[in-house]
């Protein structure tokens, strides 16, 4: 069956009209006309109110189950045409914004173990004699990697969003690029402060040992050096996870 007599049968079975359906999806009585005589596609957005609205999943309305008669040695042998539409793993705005939670807390996670484990010298730079800093040490430089082991080992969820092609609707789309927008220009001014602190600190550092002695300065090259590669890791993997929705929203087969 295609789209279209998918379409008859639901309006069919559930005692709607064309006018109905199209008073329901607000659009007009055309478009719904032309969908129902496999003329046009519905929108993206409209099919998950489709599916909703009758309660069948994306795949039935989107795949096509059309076969042909062959005749092979007398037999006839029935050969299935492939879909002529891709059909998508469709994300609610409730998904998408665990999705981007989850993601937000793993950056976190990661930025600070590398953050942690690099903050850890600083305490190293007033001698490893004083017992306190030498426990202040090793705590911070062991709470650093298990963070980081950990970050690795955990199980990863939202593998769909990841890996499949997305559906959305297309007000949770709009607003999930509006907002993506927003946080590019944050992530910039974070990679740029990065860079900045990577390119001052040598600098920064013989100016302290100056004024402040070789101990402080090392210190302070300590925390810039934990400050530039966090910042640089945060804005790169905060952009990287956003970019996956929007690359895995285009209508193409993903090779596995």
């Amino acid at each position: 069956m295609t789209l279209g007599q998918k379409l008859k049968a639901l309006l069919k079975g559930s005692g709607m009209t064309q006018e109905d359906l199209a008073e329901r999806l607000e659009v007009s009585r055309q478009a719904v006309g032309k969908w129902v005589n496999d003329k046009g596609i519905p929108e993206v957005g409209k099919l998950v109110q489709i599916s909703d609205l009758f309660g069948v999943t994306l795949d039935y309305l989107l795949k096509e189950d059309c076969a042909e008669k062959n005749v092979s040695n007398g037999a006839d042998v029935t050969v299935s045409r492939p879909t002529v539409i891709n059909s998508g793993y469709y994300v609610s705005k409730e998904m998408l914004e665990g999705y981007l939670s989850y993601s937000r807390q793993r950056v976190k996670q990661i930025t600070t173990g590398i953050g942690l484990f690099i903050l850890s010298n600083v305490f190293d730079c007033f001698g490893s004699d004083n017992r306190i800093l030498s426990m202040l040490y090793w705590l911070t430089m062991i709470t650093g990697v298990c963070m980081i082991i950990w970050f690795f080992l955990q199980t990863r969820q939202y593998q769909e969003i990841r890996r499949k092609h997305l559906i959305f609707d297309d007000k949770v789309l709009a607003e999930f690029k509006k907002q993506r927008e927003s946080r590019r220009k944050k992530y910039a001014v974070m990679m740029i402060v990065g860079v900045a602190v990577l390119m001052a600190n040598p600098e920064t550092e013989g100016f302290i040992m100056n004024c402040f002695g070789r101990t402080v300065g090392n210190a302070v090259s300590w925390i810039a050096d934990t400050i530039w590669p966090t910042l640089m890791v945060w804005a790169g993997m905060s952009m990287y996870n956003d970019s996956i929705i929007i690359k895995n929203t285009e209508w193409r087969e993903k090779v596995e």
